[in-house]
């Protein structure tokens, strides 16, 4: 089984922040805009963008040394679980380090081109076309309280 994704302009305006298709967005969205050089992301930097992401949250990413307290919740879990199933995105175990690596799949970025030609969630889009971390200030993060 497999979910088709149509956007209708009449929607768009009064999505929930914590819908599935505003999750589908901003993953598909950080996969996108903001894994530099790399082609895949770790999953603590996507737990990390994405809980920043969809609360807007002002100057999570302005430190270069060290990172701001994040959750991982349940909504974050079942839109990963859900991008997955659909081929939106593709999770791969790195062979060196065991760590989960995710990738945008072809899906994903038709799905993502979609949103933006409908200028859907634009602030979260917006917000993270901003976004500059490297991967490795996740390898061993130091976290403010």
């Amino acid at each position: 089984m497999s979910i088709e994704i149509q956007l209708k302009s009449h929607f768009l305006d009064s999505a929930p922040d914590n819908s599935t298709l505003t999750h589908l967005a901003i993953i598909c969205g950080a996969l996108k805009h903001c894994l530099g050089n790399a082609k895949t992301m770790s999953f603590i930097k996507l737990t990390y963008i994405f809980d920043k992401t969809i609360n807007l949250k002002a100057n999570a990413f302005s430190s270069k040394i060290t990172l701001l307290p994040w959750t991982i919740d349940n909504d974050f879990k079942k839109s990963l679980i859900m991008a997955e199933s659909n081929h939106f995105i593709e999770l791969l175990t790195d062979k060196s380090s065991k760590e989960i690596k995710i990738s945008l799949t072809d899906k994903g970025d038709i799905y993502l081109s979609s949103v933006e030609t409908h200028h859907a969630f634009a602030d979260y889009l917006e917000y993270l076309k901003e976004i500059k971390i490297p991967e490795n200030r996740f390898e061993n993060p130091i976290i403010r309280s």
